[in-house]
């Protein structure tokens, strides 16, 4: 199965596709509500307030965004050779991941997060090789900002960008005010309407709560969520070692472009504490970096025999997961 993916062919994306949509096919039928806005959210309160009364059209959205996410990582990870050209099975190990809860099955706050991030990712990797990347720089910051606006908790990575910039070549601080620049356009817009609608000292007090520390741990309280949640922690720290254990084999280019994208789970925990009650959905910005490491382990070896075997047998316990709506 694992040799199959290796190439990127249209009848790998049609099975990834026929894969997805076994995956989300009950939802489709008995989809999830949309999480309701957390925070001063205002482009996913937008798209709360446009759907979340139209289940089935939030689902197919969402289905249609994390297949989407999957491919334009899967591109990005091959593009850059994180991953072995040409290949395909990125993009099937992010939709499994997304798709590992019934209440993920749905358009919500991180799927507009994560898809971002991607682009952003996309630009940053860009930039590595121009001598003066102000322009890409700018719409990595003005991404963040805008990703901010569907989960609010993404304004900490800014800080991700920094690293980005220290890790890709010396510091700049062009870089550095540019990509500032970026992240608060989308804000002075906002303000501006803000102010015209007699709504600015409201919405200001909105976001000074933002800087509290509010995380709800009630999901760990669940059997079925901390044994889902327990698989994808071990395949994490197994899927790290794996990556750094051959991180010399890589280029420098390469090398650095890998330990950016392990950069996202430090930044993932940080943001953490002020993911509020969406703590359950917060976890999906490792996926990216999960499907990475995990990939690059798993297209190296030749004897996939076992590896196949908990792969699938991943695939099948999501599989009846989601067909019967968490009762496992």
């Amino acid at each position: 199965m694992l040799r199959f993916f290796r190439s990127g062919f249209a009848t790998q994306y049609i099975v990834i596709v026929i894969i997805a949509i076994l995956l989300w096919i009950h939802a489709f039928f008995a989809p999830p509500g949309m999480p309701a806005p957390d925070g001063p959210v205002p482009l996913y309160s937008f798209f709360y307030l446009l759907l979340h009364n139209s289940p089935h059209a939030a689902c197919i959205i969402g289905f249609l965004m994390t297949l989407f996410s999957a491919f334009l990582l899967n591109r990005l990870l091959t593009r850059n050779e994180v991953v072995l050209k040409n290949s395909t099975l990125s993009a099937l190990v992010f939709i499994a991941l997304m798709s590992y809860f019934p209440f993920l099955l749905t358009l919500h706050q991180l799927s507009f997060a994560t898809f971002i991030l991607i682009m952003i990712l996309e630009r940053l990797n860009k930039s590595y090789s121009k001598a003066e990347s102000l322009e890409l720089t700018y719409v990595a910051g003005f991404l963040t900002g805008i990703a901010s606006m569907f989960y609010l908790p993404f304004l900490l990575f800014f800080l991700f960008l920094l690293i980005s910039f220290i890790l890709f070549r010396n510091i700049d601080w062009h870089e550095w005010v540019g990509s500032f620049i970026g992240l608060v356009t989308p804000f002075i817009f906002l303000s501006v309407y803000y102010f015209w609608f007699d709504k600015w000292m409201i919405k200001a007090m909105e976001y000074k709560h933002f800087f509290l520390i509010s995380f709800d741990p009630a999901p760990f309280r669940q059997p079925a969520f901390l044994i889902l949640s327990g698989i994808v922690a071990v395949l994490l720290i197994f899927g790290l070692f794996a990556v750094l254990a051959r991180l010399s084999e890589k280029t420098i280019e390469i090398r650095k472009k890998t330990i950016l994208l392990i950069w996202l789970i430090p930044v993932m925990i940080l943001s953490i504490f002020f993911s509020a009650s969406l703590l359950k959905y917060h976890f999906l910005i490792s996926f990216i970096t999960l499907t990475g490491m995990l990939s690059v382990y798993l297209l190296k070896i030749r004897k996939t025999f076992w590896q196949e075997l908990i792969f699938i047998s991943i695939l099948v316990i999501l599989l009846l997961n989601n067909l019967l709506s968490g009762l496992l």
